[in-house]
């Protein structure tokens, strides 16, 4: 028996990625078929005055980790209300923000090979929502004791075993090479190619092992990096070190505009982001997620202590209580609430420098839009952050109100690109599509899976995020 075919008639089909997109569209078991030549359309729903985008890709945040279920199960207690209604939340309450916005598929970025059977347990109370994970490696202990120990074929071995047994998409590595554990202070990686504490193995050995491991398993989506010296003062020399270090290798960044400072003659932060893209540009084979963040409250959730330990340094629990996890013996978090306020200068820089970044940038193919939730904000926040990129009047007065910082050391205010409708489907579908290897995501191709958001034509006008979509399709159907 054939299969249904469903027909969405005198549509309005924005796809970048073709030149001539079709003004209807056939769906037939889930995927996006060509008009059928013999068989009638079981349904037909006619879309006049409507229009189909691809559904929106988060690459990049944070669903079903330990942290947030240590947050759940701690925001009735000890975490500030205002962070809770606006940032914690049940898995479906997180779901129902996502599809909101117009978001179809989110990929959490950070889970531990022994917590992957809970983490797809978990993701399951996110469905129809499509997930998936990257499996965090860079702290396992025992792999990282063969890797010091010149064990690189025990290491090897036992890395594809976690990885194919976790079922994940990719492999996660954070500030790697580092140690990264409860007994003392962190410390962050300084040089490539010098040794941290007890590893004997430089961070560009740890780098290349799973670079090569990434080679060996063949995996659609590259390795995942979070750099070191994320978010000081002197972040883009590192940044630049290690963009180089990967020339002819295919890599992710991510949350790169923590990665783009530096300091002038007179010993003040600025933004370094012309010099970060300089060496992004040429490494065309590398892509980044952006990590944009927003202005209110936000929680700092990571495996990389040393930066938790400058946040807690820093804000102490002024806005609540600060946690450090050890999980399984093999990895450590650190969670640290936080209320980015813009008279903040940190915050105000940050919030610039993201923005400056996917201004400045040649290549769009390479950035994809992201928060890293809640890291950066509220999953609410992108409809503000997309019309910061695509207005200049309204970015400037959101600037005018910041920390003054935010002006003087940033080309923010200068830059008069106004990014259009089809660059911002480049960032949030075609750019993640693609850093992820999901060929069937991010466009409306026949054969590709039938996940899209329809709105009103007047959204091709006003560019306004903030409304919900008319009707969402995740495979196929209709929520």
């Amino acid at each position: 028996m054939t299969s249904p075919i469903l027909h969405l008639a005198n549509t309005n089909v924005i796809d970048p990625t073709q030149v001539d997109p079709p003004r209807d569209l056939y769906i037939q078991d889930g995927k996006i078929i060509a008009p059928p030549a013999d068989n009638q359309p079981t349904q037909t729903i006619d879309l006049t005055g409507h229009t189909i985008l691809p559904g929106g890709i988060d690459m990049h945040t944070h669903l079903v980790t330990p942290a947030m279920a240590a947050l759940r199960t701690l925001q009735e207690h000890v975490i500030p209300d205002i962070v809770c209604n606006q940032l914690i939340g049940t898995p479906t309450w997180l779901r129902d923000q996502y599809l909101k916005l117009g978001i179809t598929t989110a990929i959490d970025a950070a889970i531990m090979p022994g917590d992957a059977p809970a983490a797809k347990l978990g993701l399951r109370e996110l469905e129809p929502l499509n997930t998936g994970f990257l499996l965090l490696l860079s702290h396992h202990a025992d792999l990282l004791a063969m890797i010091n120990a010149g064990h690189m074929v025990a290491a090897s071995q036992l890395a594809i075993k976690l990885f194919h047994n976790a079922g994940a998409m990719g492999i996660k590595l954070v500030n790697p090479g580092s140690m990264q554990t409860m007994d003392g202070p962190a410390v962050d990686v300084l040089d490539i190619d010098q040794t941290v504490q007890d590893m004997q193995a430089t961070p560009r050995q740890v780098l290349t092992f799973f670079l090569d491991i990434s080679d060996k398993l063949n995996l659609a989506h590259p390795v995942h990096i979070h750099l070191p010296q994320l978010g000081t003062p002197d972040s883009s020399p590192t940044t630049c070190q290690w963009l180089d270090a990967m020339s002819g290798r295919r890599a992710h960044i991510a949350h790169l505009q923590y990665h783009c400072y530096t300091y002038d003659e007179d010993w003040y932060l600025r933004s370094d982001v012309e010099r970060v893209l300089k060496h992004l540009h040429a490494n065309p084979q590398i892509t980044a997620d952006v990590g944009l963040t927003s202005f209110g409250p936000a929680y700092g959730m990571t495996a990389d202590l040393a930066l938790h330990d400058r946040l807690v340094e820093l804000f102490g629990d002024e806005v609540g209580p600060t946690l450090r996890f050890q999980w399984e013996g093999r990895t450590s978090f650190g969670l640290q609430p936080l209320d980015r306020d813009p008279a903040n200068l940190g915050y105000a820089m940050q919030w610039a420098t993201g923005l400056e970044l996917i201004l400045l940038v040649d290549n769009l193919n390479q950035l994809s839009l992201s928060i890293d939730y809640p890291n950066g904000g509220a999953i609410a926040s992108y409809p503000q952050l997309i019309r910061c990129l695509m207005d200049k009047s309204y970015r400037d007065a959101i600037l005018d109100q910041a920390h003054p910082a935010a002006t003087q050391a940033t080309q923010l205010k200068r830059i008069t690109r106004q990014l259009s409708f089809d660059e911002i489907l480049q960032l949030t579908r075609i750019s993640p599509a693609h850093a992820l290897g999901l060929k069937n995501k991010g466009n409306l191709h026949v054969g590709s899976d039938a996940d899209w958001v329809i709105y009103p034509d007047s959204i091709l006008k006003t560019g306004d995020f903030s409304q919900s979509p008319t009707r969402v399709m995740i495979n196929g159907q209709f929520l």
